[in-house]
C-alpha cells in the first residue's frame, strides 16, 4: 500500500462502511459534506470549538441546515470551548441548540472538580453516520496525526444513544440519578464495546479494559497517544507483558502540545526502556491520535489518552473491538506513524536539560492534576 493511501481507506462489513482519518483537515472536508447531505438531524459533541477559520466553517454549514429546518445540537465544553465564540453565538440564534458542559464551580475541590470535562469527540447524522475519534475543531491542529473513524450504517444508532444520554446530563452532577442510569453499563453492539467513562477514583472503566486488554495479550501491544503518563497499574502491566515476550510498542510525539506532560513522561523512559520496552518518537508533526491494537486483532479507539486526566477525571469514549475491517485500517496508520518516527535513544535521555529534570521532580507530586 502506497503511503498516500494510508491516510483514508474504506472497508466494508455487513451493513457498516468504515473510513479511517489521520488528519483532521481531511476529515473537515468529508464531515462538511456530510452535513450539507443531512436530511432529518446533526449531532456534534467535542470538547473544543475553535473561534477561528474552522469554527466558521463547520458552524456556517449548521446554520444552513438549521435554515433549512434540519435539528442540529451541539454539545461543547465549557472548559475547552468559549461561551464567546461568536460563530456558535450565530448558530444558537438561528435555532441550533446548543449546550455548554459543566461550567466552573466554585467548590472546596476547586481544581478536582472542574477537571470533570466533557473530552468525548462524537458526530452522528441521520441514525445513518457517525464519527468517533480524537480531533477538536481548530485550525491549529489541522495538521497533527490525529485518529478519527467514520461509521456509516447502523453502529450510528448506537452513537446517537450516547450522544443523547450526554446531552441530557450537560448541567447535572455525577451523582445525579440520570448519570448513573445512564453510565452503569457499557454497551454492546455486534462486536463493538462502548465504554462510556465517567470521573470516578474507583471505578475507572477505561483503564480498567486497557489493564485487562494488557494482561491478555501474548504477542504485541502498540499504544498511540499524545500523552503518557498512566500510574503505576498500567506501567507495571506493560512492564509484565514485556517480561513474558510480548512485543510493546509506545508511540508519542517527540514533542506535544503540553509541555509539562512531556517533561513527565520523559522522566520515566529509562525505566520502561531498561524492562525491553520499545518507545518511539513520531517527528512530522504533533501526534494527537488514541488508539491501542493488541495481537494485531483487538483495538480501542476514542477520545481517551494514556493520563491521569483521562482516566479519573474526564467523561470519555472508548470504542473497543476486533471488526477485522477497522482493524486493517488502524494497523495501516500506525505503520505509517512508525515509518516517521525515532527511536528512544538512552544515551542522548541521559543527556537532557538539568531544567527539565528538574521540572519533572516539582510536577511529579500534582501529576494526577495534569
Amino acid at each position: 500500500m502506497r503511503a498516500d493511501q494510508v491516510e483514508r481507506n474504506i472497508c466494508i462489513q455487513d451493513y457498516n462502511t468504515y473510513t479511517f482519518y489521520s488528519t483532521s483537515a481531511e476529515w473537515y472536508e468529508d464531515l462538511i459534506l456530510d452535513i450539507q447531505k443531512a436530511v432529518s438531524f446533526i449531532y456534534i459533541e467535542t470538547f473544543r470549538m475553535m473561534n477561528d477559520i474552522i469554527g466558521e466553517k463547520i458552524c456556517n454549514a449548521l446554520i444552513e441546515k438549521v435554515k433549512q429546518g434540519i435539528r442540529v445540537r451541539l454539545l461543547v465544553d465549557w472548559w475547552g470551548t468559549r461561551t464567546s465564540n461568536v460563530h456558535i453565538k450565530n448558530l444558537s440564534e438561528v435555532g441550533g441548540e446548543v449546550r455548554y458542559f459543566q461550567k466552573f464551580v466554585f467548590s472546596i475541590a476547586l481544581f478536582s472538580r472542574n477537571h470533570m470535562r466533557d473530552h468525548r469527540k462524537i458526530v452522528v447524522i441521520d441514525n445513518e453516520i457517525a464519527y468517533i475519534g480524537s480531533a477538536n475543531f481548530s485550525h491549529y491542529s489541522t495538521q497533527w496525526r490525529e485518529s478519527i473513524l467514520r461509521v456509516k450504517g447502523n453502529v450510528a444508532a448506537i452513537l446517537k444513544k450516547i450522544f443523547m444520554d450526554n446531552y441530557k446530563i450537560y448541567n447535572k452532577d455525577i451523582f445525579h440519578p440520570w448519570v448513573k442510569k445512564a453510565f452503569k453499563r457499557t454497551i454492546l453492539f455486534d462486536n463493538f464495546y462502548f465504554i462510556r467513562e465517567v470521573p470516578s477514583v474507583l471505578s475507572q472503566r477505561i483503564k480498567k479494559n486497557y489493564v485487562l486488554l494488557i494482561q491478555r495479550a501474548k504477542k504485541s501491544i502498540i499504544i498511540e497517544t499524545p500523552y503518557f503518563i498512566p500510574g503505576y497499574r498500567i506501567y507495571k502491566e506493560l512492564i509484565n507483558a514485556a517480561k513474558r515476550g510480548v512485543n510493546v510498542k509506545i508511540i508519542v510525539p517527540k514533542s506535544s502540545d503540553l509541555k509539562t506532560i512531556d517533561y513527565l513522561r520523559d522522566a520515566i523512559w529509562d525505566k520502561l526502556y531498561k524492562k525491553g520496552i520499545h518507545i518511539f518518537f513520531y517527528t512530522k508533526s504533533n501526534l494527537h491520535s488514541k488508539l491501542m491494537l493488541i495481537d494485531n486483532k483487538t483495538f480501542s479507539i476514542g477520545s481517551a489518552n494514556f493520563d491521569h486526566r483521562s482516566f479519573k477525571y474526564m467523561f470519555e469514549i472508548a470504542m473497543i473491538s476486533d471488526n477485522i475491517n477497522v482493524k486493517t485500517l488502524i494497523k495501516n496508520h500506525i505503520d505509517e506513524t512508525l515509518n516517521n518516527t525515532i527511536a528512544f535513544d538512552l544515551n542522548e535521555w541521559k543527556k537532557r536539560p538539568f531544567l527539565k529534570r528538574i521540572l519533572a521532580l516539582l510536577f511529579m507530586p500534582i501529576r494526577h492534576l495534569l
